[in-house]
């Protein structure tokens, strides 16, 4: 049974009027920068350091440290080895400067650094009962000619041209200097909760445009995310992707380019077919089976090498060679078996989600958070829950009637649990119902409000949703957390100043972060004087 750790309403109320902070609000704020790097490189302390001298002069107190090395330090060897010496270098570098680090780790959302350790906690999506035939033993998808792609679309906008060419054997969509949408589109019924394969191959010549493989079901739910990453100029290239589903019967595949842009694209050869056994996973709460038959006793145990592991494990693609079943005793050919089994969605350059209710992915954080309080003591960790994209889809998950919402509240509490002793930070997105804790968030099966209820009222949240900000900071300051505003994030600065406008009369508001993804740190100097002249 879950022990329910929300504070009484009274003390709720206390807190809210009086605060739990020891920052009164004469404190100045705190100057955070979020720094990501892998220690492993020597040229990499190198430039950390220069960066966090700048930082330290420019009165920056905290950095939010990021190493995906960090969720697997057991891979690495003993503490003697190069990474450890330059883990005990960057803390050095640190104390000399007067900067507090707060390591990142509990990667739920973008999963893959962790998954290294076990690819197969990955949190799956079901696919139901599909079609596989016997022959000599061993069993393979049913072809399926209704799962094929017509050779014209269904309509494309004017701004395709589709025209044939004897030399392929089909047809080819060019597009030139869009000034508009470029799209094709298949309009297709399918089986639901099963698995299409689909694959196409595209050409581009100064191309501005991003181009991009969605599949939208009829209520709109888009059902493929993964990225093509079609680069500017490039030759016939083949590109694969796959979408569950899930329960819907009816969809538009679409190949094509939202918005204007320069240049040539052109696609060809498009085909879709019934997927087989790619990435299927191999854990208890999401088992491959197969109806009527028992794992071990008529059939060998199904595991795909290749799940998780290329080029390196925590890594994940969507498409290669399935794997077949292989029958342990014999089966009569031509035998039509259902089989049944999850798989990981890939989202948009790679990301895969681990399965955050699974007993072993528990044990798991429970090692992390052990070896990166030995190796990185620190004050305080930050816990990264972020874009959680796909939840509530496997057995487990579905036997134990919880909400999305509800087992990320959940798993919340654990990992706060983990850190006892230290400060707790995460960020808000998922927590937030101006931002992503609602319902019909990407592939989550069902709601996920009420994730906030997991949040103890001293973990510190950084807060990032600048189109609703003055709502989100009003909402977790009225639950009595204390916040850091990302109020960066490789734009304008001006973006800095909205932020400041919103938390003006907010209780809380402990401190701004400078966050870049591109590692340009040339603003952290204006940024700190806007920061300082606002308080």
């Amino acid at each position: 049974m879950k022990t329910d750790r929300r504070i009484p309403a009274v003390i709720l109320i206390l807190t809210m009027i009086f605060g739990t902070s020891r920052y009164t609000r004469a404190d100045p704020p705190q100057l955070w920068l979020y720094y990501s790097t892998n220690l492993l490189v020597d040229a990499n302390i190198d430039q950390l350091q220069r960066v966090w001298r700048q930082a330290a002069a420019d009165g920056y107190t905290h950095i939010l440290f990021s190493d995906s090395k960090l969720a697997r330090l057991d891979d690495l060897g003993s503490i003697e080895n190069h990474y450890f010496q330059n883990l005990q270098r960057t803390r050095q570098i640190a104390t000399q400067l007067g900067l507090q680090i707060v390591p990142s780790l509990f990667q739920i959302g973008y999963s893959n650094d962790i998954l290294f350790n076990n690819p197969s906690l990955a949190e799956g999506l079901p696919v139901r009962d599909v079609s596989f035939v016997v022959h000599s033993q061993t069993a393979q998808v049913v072809f399926d000619p209704t799962a094929a792609l017509p050779e014209r679309p269904t309509w494309h906008d004017p701004s395709v041209n589709i025209y044939g060419l004897m030399a392929i054997n089909g047809l080819m969509a060019t597009v030139e200097n869009n000034p508009n949408n470029a799209r094709l589109v298949f309009s297709k019924t399918l089986i639901p909760f099963h698995c299409y394969h689909i694959q196409v191959w595209i050409r581009t010549q100064d191309y501005t445009g991003e181009p991009q493989i969605l599949v939208l079901a009829s209520n709109n739910m888009n059902l493929q995310y993964e990225s093509l990453g079609v680069r500017r100029s490039q030759p016939w290239q083949r590109y694969d992707v796959v979408f569950d589903t899930l329960n819907n019967t009816r969809v538009n595949i679409y190949f094509g380019v939202w918005g204007g842009a320069k240049g040539t694209l052109q696609w060809r050869n498009w085909k879709m077919e019934l997927a087989g056994l790619v990435n299927p996973l191999s854990r208890p709460g999401a088992p491959t089976t197969i109806e009527g038959y028992e794992q071990g006793k008529d059939y060998a145990p199904i595991s795909d090498p290749n799940c998780g592991t290329r080029p390196y494990p925590g890594e994940y693609q969507s498409w290669h060679n399935p794997v077949n079943i292989q029958f342990l005793r014999p089966i009569p050919d031509g035998t039509i078996v259902r089989v049944s089994w999850f798989y990981p969605p890939i989202f948009y350059d790679g990301q895969v989600s681990a399965d955050l209710g699974d007993p072993s992915f528990r044990q798991l954080l429970a090692h992390e958070a052990q070896l990166v309080r030995t190796a990185l003591p620190s004050a305080g960790y930050m816990m990264s829950f972020d874009e959680i994209r796909v939840l509530g889809w496997d057995d487990a998950e579905q036997q134990t009637n919880e909400t999305p919402g509800q087992e990320l509240a959940d798993a919340a509490h654990y990992c706060t649990g983990l850190l006892d002793g230290a400060t707790a930070y995460t960020w808000s997105d998922m927590f937030d119902p101006y931002h992503n804790a609602h319902n019909n968030y990407y592939l989550v099966n069902g709601d996920l409000s009420g994730s906030w209820k997991g949040l103890e009222p001293q973990i510190v949240i950084f807060n990032w949703n600048s189109e609703h900000c003055r709502e989100s900071l009003n909402f977790f300051s009225n639950l009595g957390h204390q916040q850091i505003i990302a109020g960066y994030y490789d734009g304008p600065l001006s973006d800095l100043a909205a932020w400041m406008a919103a938390a003006r009369g907010v209780p809380g508001i402990i401190g701004y972060m400078y966050t870049t993804w591109r590692g340009d740190y040339s603003k952290i100097d204006t940024f700190a004087r806007m920061v300082r002249q606002n308080n």
